[in-house]
């Protein structure tokens, strides 16, 4: 048999062969087709719940800014109050007699003096008269005794009796005289009158309220403030003061503080004076006040101290530049 092959015989290593090229030739394929990918892609795209969380990050620092460029709002104190007159009254008799004139009703205006009330007064100036009379004869009595002791017609007794009784009737001449006064009573200051209490013709008893009145010029608020605010307020504080009733602010600065504090409801009373501007502001008016709280004053750095048996610094010469011992 020859060892030549011969045409369309099988030969078992071409097979090999080939199926190797092939192999090797889709490999190569594979890597050139897979790195021409990953250079043409422009961005990776990552998994919706990555992508979420990035959106809500850049949300949350967006929000943070914000936050942080807005200036925190000034601390503001609030507490009620109310408007009032500085110089209030209640305008009383001081006898027992019938009223026969009040001039002023409510709500009118008068001046500092103006007559506020008149009473009856005939019969105390009656009584006073009778004791002026009196007071006149004892008079009489006590010179005719004098000129009689001039001539020793007359005790020294009797002088000194008739002067006693004339003091007597000068004395109460003169505290009929001093019921005279209260007969009338006058405008202790410029205002108006809040109140009728009594009338004409009426029978007032010692004692009895006739009318309130109130000063027409300077008007304070009368603010109640809890007791804890004593550790920053000061007279001249400023605030803004909401006025229920027009729905106005206006402006005020605390004048005093109240002398005690409530011990139940834990609160104190300030005064202060308020500009009433051009709007309408009547006593009895209510309303809030409005004070912004002051930063605390700065706490001064202390000195640093030199420990004990520390060497203190040398002063050195101004000649010769050697330091001094």
């Amino acid at each position: 048999m020859s060892d030549e092959t011969q045409p369309g015989e099988f030969e078992p290593g071409a097979d090999n062969n080939k199926t190797k090229l092939l192999i090797g030739g889709g490999i190569a394929a594979a890597v050139m087709l897979g790195a021409y990918v990953y250079a043409n892609s422009g961005e990776t795209v990552w998994s919706d719940t990555e992508a979420q969380a990035d959106t809500a990050d850049s949300e949350a620092e967006g929000e943070a800014v914000a936050a942080a460029e807005e200036p925190e709002p000034e601390p503001e104190l609030s507490a009620r109050g109310v408007i009032k007159a500085k110089e209030e009254s209640t305008v009383a008799s001081r006898m027992t007699a019938k009223i026969t004139a009040l001039p002023f009703g409510q709500g009118q205006s008068f001046r500092r003096g103006a007559l506020l009330a008149r009473f009856d007064c005939s019969s105390i100036r009656a009584q006073l008269a009778a004791a002026r009379a009196s007071a006149n004869a004892y008079q009489t009595t006590y010179e005719t005794n004098v000129e009689l002791d001039a001539f020793e017609a007359v005790g020294k007794n009797e002088v000194a009796v008739s002067r006693a009784n004339l003091g007597k009737a000068n004395a109460e001449a003169a505290a009929i005289s001093a019921q005279l006064k209260d007969c009338a009573v006058y405008a202790p200051f410029s205002g108006s009158v809040v109140e009728e209490i009594a009338s004409k013709g009426e029978i007032a008893a010692s004692g009895q309220p006739l009318m309130r009145i109130q000063s027409g010029g300077d008007l304070e608020a009368e603010l109640i403030v809890p007791s804890n605010w004593l550790t920053w307020l000061r007279p001249g504080a400023d605030f803004t003061f909401a006025i229920d009733e027009t729905g106005v602010d206006i402006t005020g600065s605390v004048t005093r503080l109240g002398a005690a504090v409530d011990p139940v409801s834990k609160t104190i009373r300030i005064s202060a004076n308020i500009d009433r501007g051009d709007g309408l502001v009547l006593p009895g008016m209510s309303g809030t006040a409005t004070f912004k709280e002051p930063e605390p004053e700065p706490v001064p750095e202390a000195e640093p101290e030199t420990p004990d048996g520390a060497p203190e610094a040398q002063e050195t010469s101004g000649t010769d530049g050697r330091q001094s011992s």
